[in-house]
This record gives structure tokens, C-alpha cells and sequence, in this order.
């Protein structure tokens, strides 16, 4: 079992640490990508190692434990993220289209995030944790109160059928993120926060899901739950927003060299179109031109040959008055 905790903590590493080098690309262009990233995993991957093994070697699960638990988890969770970004909704959302259709299929895509998320759980000295309460965040810091409030609510009530003695806390503490965040997205200007300030964000939020959960659970078991979730969670949902704001920080910028390179494209047809045009305009006119020269010419070498007729007629009468006045 030592072996695999060591494994499972190693490819967490490499999850979580290739996300992060991959959206990084001004990092990646200091040296060649490919090595840079496979450099930039070992290196993770044998601090992982060196850690979990130090942390077994002087007993010191009872601290590291709860931190790795969540790392692993959190890789989990950037895994279907990251997936879920790939949609089109995703690109629209960042882009700023909230159509109808895009906040439906957001909140289809969140809310399964979420349900997964509550699903997935790890053992924390003897708690189920997980990220529900992150996703929930994301999704309201990313599309207000329209994606959401209904993935909080859905999410939330949901935890609350699940049972256990922190269903109730959770379930509210599900609803408030999505109530937080909404406010936060509207007071923000429809932007998701920078990473500092959503990363603030998680801390303090984490603070107050730990105050639910010890006021709605009964005592003193709230007391305890609370106690020996706060540090990994806290640790956890600070993370992986830092990751999502990353991420999401590197797409905007991606989209906006994207579109400068469509509008520098589009700019540079129009000025060929038009160029195009006043060239076709010049080219007919020098045709015009052209045929209007030709038949001037023509009409030049026409009157040339009847001068020089009438050149030879002189001539001829010329010498015929000169033979006449010789005569005389």
C-alpha cells in the first residue's frame, strides 16, 4: 500500500505540475517545450517522491497525509476541468456570449462537475472531503448568478439527500459559493477575479465553510470535523483556483492574439479588396487608353499617307509647271 500512496502521489504531481507547464507557454519559450516539460515533471515528480518518503520515515502522516490526500484529489478534479474547457460553451463563456444556449449547456457541464465532485471524496483523518465547493466557485465567478446559483442549488441540495452528519452544512455551504461568487461576478463587472484576489477569495470562503459546518452540526462533532478539515481544504480550493485563473488568464490572451490575428487579417482583405478594385478600375482604364491610342494612330498613319499623296501630287504639279515654264 506504501508503494501505490507513492505512486498515486507521484502521477497527482505530474497531473497537477504538466497542467500548469503546458498553460504556461511564456515560461515554455525560455527553452525548448518538449524538454522543459518533461525536465520540468521529473523534477516535480522526484520531489513528490522525496517528500512522501521523508514524511513515512519520520511518522509524519498525521501532517502531510491530509495535504497529499487533497493533492491527489485536486488532480482528479483539474483532470474533468480541464476537459469541460474544451467545449464550446467554455470558449464562448470567456469570450463573453451569454446566450441562452451557452449558460444551458454551462450549467449542464458545471452541475456534473459538481456531482462528480461530491462523489469523489478522500479520507482526511477520518472526514470526506472534496471540491465540490470549488467548482461551484468557478462556475459563479465565470458566469454570475445564471450558471452559478443553479449548479449551487442543484449541488447543494443534492449533498443534502446524500446523508451523513455534515449534510446540512455542506449543502448550504454548497449554495452560499454560489451565492458569494455571483455577487462577486456582478460587483467585478462580468470578469473573473485575478488570480491573487480569487485566490483570497477561496481562503476566506474556506474559513466560512468551516464556521457552517461547526454552527449546523451538532457538538462537538462539527468542532472536530472542522478542526481537521480547514488546513487541507483551505489548501486545496486555494490551489486549484489559482490553477483555474492561470489557465483561464492564458486563454483569454490566447483569444485576444487570435482575434488582433483575425482582425489584422480581415484589415489586410479589405485593403486588398480595395486594392484589388483600384487596380481593376486603372486596368480598364489603361485598356480605354490603350484602344483609344490605337485608333488615334491609326487615324495619324491614315492622315500621314493621304499628306504624303498629296506630297506627290505637289510634286508632280511642280514638275509639270517647271516643264511648262521651260517651254515658254
Amino acid at each position: 500500500m506504501s508503494v501505490l500512496h507513492n505512486i498515486g502521489t507521484i502521477i497527482s504531481a505530474f497531473i497537477i505540475l504538466g497542467f500548469i507547464s503546458t498553460r504556461l507557454p511564456r515560461l515554455k519559450q525560455m527553452t525548448d517545450g518538449t524538454v522543459y516539460e518533461i525536465g520540468y515533471l521529473v523534477i516535480m515528480g522526484l520531489l513528490s517522491l522525496t517528500i512522501s518518503y521523508f514524511n513515512k520515515s519520520t511518522h509524519g502522516d498525521s501532517v502531510l497525509s491530509p495535504f497529499i490526500e487533497m493533492f491527489r484529489m485536486l488532480s482528479v478534479v483539474l483532470i474533468f476541468t480541464y476537459i469541460a474547457t474544451k467545449s464550446k460553451s467554455f470558449k464562448a463563456i470567456v469570450n463573453g456570449d451569454m446566450s441562452r444556449k451557452t449558460i444551458f449547456w454551462q450549467i449542464v457541464i458545471c452541475t456534473v462537475l459538481a456531482v462528480l465532485a461530491s462523489y469523489f471524496t478522500m479520507d482526511v483523518n477520518g472526514v470526506p472531503a472534496n471540491a465540490r465547493g470549488l467548482v461551484v466557485m468557478i462556475a459563479s465567478l465565470l458566469g454570475g448568478p445564471y450558471i452559478g446559483l443553479p449548479v449551487g442549488i442543484i449541488s447543494g441540495v443534492l449533498r443534502m439527500f446524500m446523508g451523513g452528519p455534515t449534510a446540512f452544512a455542506c449543502g448550504v455551504s454548497t449554495i452560499m459559493a454560489s451565492v458569494v461568487g455571483s455577487l462577486i461576478f456582478i460587483w467585478n463587472g462580468g470578469k473573473f477575479l485575478r488570480a491573487y484576489k480569487s485566490a483570497i477569495l477561496m481562503f476566506l470562503f474556506s474559513g466560512f465553510d468551516m464556521f457552517l459546518i461547526t454552527i449546523l452540526t451538532p457538538r462537538p462533532q462539527g468542532v472536530i470535523i472542522a478542526n481537521n478539515l480547514y488546513a487541507p481544504m483551505a489548501f486545496a480550493s486555494v490551489l486549484g483556483i489559482l490553477l483555474f485563473s492561470l489557465f483561464l488568464g492564458e486563454k483569454k490572451e490566447e483569444d485576444e492574439e487570435s482575434e488582433e490575428l483575425k482582425q489584422t487579417i480581415d484589415d489586410n482583405s479589405v485593403k486588398i479588396s480595395t486594392n484589388s478594385d483600384i487596380i481593376d478600375i486603372n486596368t480598364n482604364k489603361i485598356i480605354s487608353i490603350s484602344q483609344e491610342l490605337d485608333e488615334y494612330k491609326a487615324k495619324a498613319d491614315e492622315s500621314e499617307r493621304e499628306l504624303q499623296k498629296y506630297k506627290d501630287k505637289v510634286d508632280n504639279l511642280e514638275s509639270q509647271l517647271k516643264e511648262i515654264k521651260s517651254k515658254l
